[in-house]
C-alpha cells in the first residue's frame, strides 16, 4: 500500500489546510474535566454546506495533532512518496484504513492521501513536548479525531466521510489515511498555516484563533473582525451576554500573543460589543 519514508516531523514548518475545512470552528481550548460530547457544527463555504458530527470535544492538542499529519503529508507529497488509498485498496491494512473512514455518497469514488510515520515524528510535527505523556495521549487524539464524521453537500452533490482513519503497525509505526479534501489541498486550493509560529504561542485561544486566522487572511493582506465574532471560532457560540464579556479579554490576550510574530500586527480600537481587531498577516516567504 505505501512506501516507507525516513522524515522527521521537526522538518515540517507548515500545513496546507482546505479553506472550507479550515474554517469551521471544531476545535477549542484545552478542555479541563470531562469533555463535551455529541456536537453537531455547520457552516457554509463558497455554497458548499458542511456539517461535522463531533463525538468528543476536539482541543487545542487534537488540533495540533491534525495540522502536524497535515503537514506530513505535505511534505512527503512533495517528494512524491505520499501514497493514495481508494475503495480498490488491495493490502489489507489499506483496505481497513479505506473502510474506516466510511466514505459512502460521491465520496466513495474519491482518494485519501495516507501519511506513513512514527509516534516521534507526529509529536514532533505537531510541535507538542516529546515526553512521555503526550505519547500516552497522540492515540487518543487520533482516535477522536477518526470519530469525527464530515458530510458536504451542494445542487445535488452529497459527500460524506470522516476526516481521517489510522492504524498501529507491528513495527511500531502509525499508517493515518486522511480524507480527500485534505489530499487536494495538497496540490490545489489551500490556506497556509505556518507551524513555526504556532509553536511561539503559549496559549490554548492564541493557536485557536492563530489557525482560524490563517484561514480568513490571505498573506500579506489586512482585515478587521468584531472580538465577539472571534471569540465565536474559538469557543463556539455563547450562551448568554456575559459570557461574551469574559471572552473578549480572553481573545484580546491572544491577539497581543499573536501581534508579537514576526510580520503580524494587530490593533484593537472601540469599547464593548464595538470592539474590533485589524489585522495584518505577513506574505508568505516559502513554500514546498
Amino acid at each position: 500500500m505505501t512506501i516507507l519514508v525516513n522524515h522527521h516531523g521537526g522538518e515540517v514548518d507548515h500545513a496546507r489546510q482546505d479553506p472550507a475545512l479550515a474554517l469551521v470552528a471544531l476545535f477549542r481550548p484545552i478542555f479541563r474535566g470531562r469533555r463535551p460530547g455529541g456536537t453537531t457544527i455547520e457552516h457554509e463555504h463558497d455554497g458548499l454546506k458542511l456539517k461535522f458530527n463531533v463525538w468528543q470535544g476536539l482541543d487545542s492538542r487534537d488540533q495540533a495533532v491534525l495540522l502536524g499529519t497535515i503537514g506530513l503529508a505535505g511534505m512527503l507529497n512533495g517528494a512524491g512518496q505520499a501514497p493514495r488509498l481508494g475503495a480498490e485498496a488491495a493490502h489489507p491494512r489499506g483496505q481497513q484504513l479505506w473502510l474506516d473512514l466510511e466514505p459512502s455518497e460521491s465520496a466513495v469514488m474519491d482518494r485519501a492521501i495516507v501519511v506513513k510515520t512514527t509516534r516521534y515524528a507526529l509529536i514532533q510535527a505537531a510541535r507538542l513536548d516529546d515526553k512521555g505523556r503526550n505519547y500516552g495521549l497522540l492515540e487518543s487524539c487520533l482516535e477522536r479525531l477518526s470519530m469525527v464524521g464530515c458530510r458536504a453537500r451542494r445542487d445535488g452533490y452529497d459527500w460524506s466521510m470522516r476526516l481521517l482513519s489510522y492504524a498501529k503497525t507491528p513495527e511500531g509505526q502509525i499508517h493515518i489515511a486522511l480524507n480527500p479534501r485534505f489530499a487536494e489541498a495538497l496540490s490545489g486550493q489551500h490556506v497556509h498555516v505556518s507551524l513555526t509560529e504556532r509553536q511561539k504561542l503559549e496559549g490554548d485561544t492564541a493557536k485557536i484563533a492563530h489557525a482560524w486566522l490563517s484561514a480568513w487572511l490571505r498573506q500579506g493582506g489586512q482585515n478587521s473582525i468584531r472580538l465577539d465574532r472571534l471569540a465565536e471560532k474559538v469557543w463556539g457560540p455563547p450562551e448568554k451576554a456575559s459570557t461574551n464579556r469574559k471572552r473578549r479579554g480572553r481573545i484580546s490576550a491572544a491577539l497581543e500573543e499573536i501581534n508579537r510574530l514576526p510580520g503580524w500586527e494587530v490593533t484593537i480600537q472601540g469599547r464593548g460589543t464595538t470592539l474590533k481587531a485589524t489585522i495584518k498577516r505577513p506574505r508568505l516567504a516559502k513554500r514546498y
